[in-house]
């Protein structure tokens, strides 16, 4: 494990992307689980950047976004939709390079338990690029068991396909972003907490994740 502060958002966001990229650059079939939160725009606008100038191609990348609201009678893959005004509409990235775990055929479980088999049968994330929320929330995941398999998930009032612990334990390098004034409880509690107060913490664990903060996430450390 690994942390890093720096002064600002748009810093932090750089730092990911520039890991994200090297991974990419190293091996070009990498496959890289994407979060999506307000927190991480700066990360996706750093990455399309990269795109842009040429540094970066994902002509052969896996994408994996690691969660997506249920189904419902619209059939709008929500979660997807912002994805793709945020980052796949300004890279090469195709529809055909990432998955969602969303399914108007099968039950929640099925398309849970299908999603995370995909990913383990293509080896794995390389990648996972998470935000932290205020709440304390790992994606959508809300509770602090660590073995916990992808699953559906109620919050605040809506259904979700959230991938789940083990999946991030597995990834073998985890990113956990947290920028902003509203973080530094949820900051203290994933990096200085029990392990049992927040989903977050349980990626202390991992050898692999770098935590990248700025400097108002990480005011209580």
């Amino acid at each position: 494990m690994s942390i890093l502060i720096y002064h600002d958002a748009k810093t932090v966001g750089v730092c990911a992307a520039t890991m994200i990229a090297a991974q990419i650059l190293a091996e070009p079939n990498s496959v890289i689980g994407v979060d999506y939160h307000e927190t991480l725009l700066s990360v996706f606008d750093s990455l399309s950047a990269m795109t842009d100038n040429g540094l970066l191609s994902w002509n052969d990348t896996k994408i994996y976004q690691l969660f997506e609201f249920l189904p419902d009678e619209s059939g709008e893959q929500r979660i997807a939709n912002l994805l793709g005004k945020a980052l796949f509409a300004k890279t090469d990235i195709s529809e055909k390079q990432y998955s969602v775990p969303f399914s108007v055929e099968h039950t929640p479980e099925d398309t849970a338990a299908m999603f995370e088999q995909s990913i383990l049968m293509d080896g794995g994330l390389d990648i996972a690029l998470i935000a932290v929320r205020n709440d304390g929330a790992l994606l959508m995941n809300r509770n602090a068991d660590r073995d916990s398999a992808t699953h559906m998930e109620a919050m605040d009032g809506d259904r979700f396909i959230t991938t789940g612990l083990n999946v991030l334990m597995q990834c073998k390098h985890p990113i956990v972003i947290a920028t902003g004034k509203n973080a530094p409880a949820a900051v203290r509690a994933m990096l200085k907490g029990n392990l049992t107060e927040s989903p977050l913490a349980a990626l202390r664990l991992h050898p692999g994740a770098t935590f990248v903060l700025d400097e108002d996430a990480a005011e209580l450390l």
